[in-house]
């Protein structure tokens, strides 16, 4: 047990997690992410009214919400978290929540840019597909020691 903490504690010294070793490219990434989740947070009672795009569905009320809170709150935060605690999983969560964005956006292009637009399907979209090209240039910050 004595040996356990100890491999821990040596560990965690060799590689630390906090705010300060994120490079600033993540920091950013960090401070917008966090900005996404308030924001949708506030975005539940419109979206759950006026309805979400998934995959060429319209989703109203309580399925919305949970794709809302999913991919758009748990997912991001669990990234965070990983992000903040420089955990190794931390890129394949954003990857894989961001990709399921990028796609759904893409999907939106063709089923729903008469009525959305755009760039409000475009913009957000790309700049998730730079936040994930930038989280692949770090990866190894996320790497144990």
């Amino acid at each position: 047990m004595r040996k356990q903490k100890t491999y821990a504690m040596v560990k965690s010294m060799n590689s630390p997690s906090g705010w300060k070793p994120i490079p600033i490219s993540l920091k950013i990434i960090f401070v917008l992410i966090s900005l996404w989740v308030v924001g949708s947070i506030f975005a539940i009672p419109m979206r759950a009214e006026s309805g979400l795009p998934f995959f060429g569905l319209y989703l109203y009320g309580v399925p919305a919400i949970l794709i809302l809170a999913l991919l758009d709150i748990v997912a991001p935060i669990i990234f965070l978290v990983g992000l903040y605690k420089r955990k190794s999983w931390a890129p394949c969560v954003a990857y894989i929540y961001m990709s399921v964005f990028v796609l759904n956006s893409l999907v939106a292009l063709f089923t729903v840019r008469e009525e959305l637009g755009t760039m409000p399907i475009v913009m957000p979209a790309l700049f998730t597909l730079i936040f994930m090209g930038v989280i692949y240039r770090r990866r190894d910050y996320f790497e144990q020691k």
